[in-house]
């Protein structure tokens, strides 16, 4: 195997793994950071993987290196569980604010 091939899918595994673990610890509280933090990861493993794509072609992954394709889609999935998981916690706050609204206004018809 060519050094720098072994390079580039040493480091792609080391930083999908460092990924996974930022996302893992976002939470509403530092969700700017580690979310940059996680973006910034990711851009590193897409440059890594388009250098290994250009030379070996896209098909390389798939026959040589199935464990980085199911950590990419382990990584798809979490990312996807953050957005629902915020989602899901911007209606409840919506939820809230729409009957905050609403006993203003009953407090107003009262007054």
């Amino acid at each position: 195997m060519d050094t720098d091939l072994k390079n580039k899918l040493t480091a792609m595994n080391q930083l999908m793994d460092l990924l996974t673990q930022q996302l893992d610890s976002i939470n509403f509280d530092n969700f700017d950071d580690k979310f940059q933090e996680a973006l910034e990861s990711m851009m590193v493993i897409q440059k890594l993987k388009k250098d290994v794509c250009a030379k070996w072609g896209k098909e390389y992954f798939e026959k040589n290196e199935p464990e980085i394709l199911l950590k990419a889609k382990l990584i798809e999935e979490k990312y996807d569980n953050i957005v629902e998981r915020f989602k899901n916690e911007l209606k409840k706050v919506e939820k809230e604010i729409s009957a905050l609204n609403s006993q203003r206004k009953i407090v107003n018809y009262i007054r």
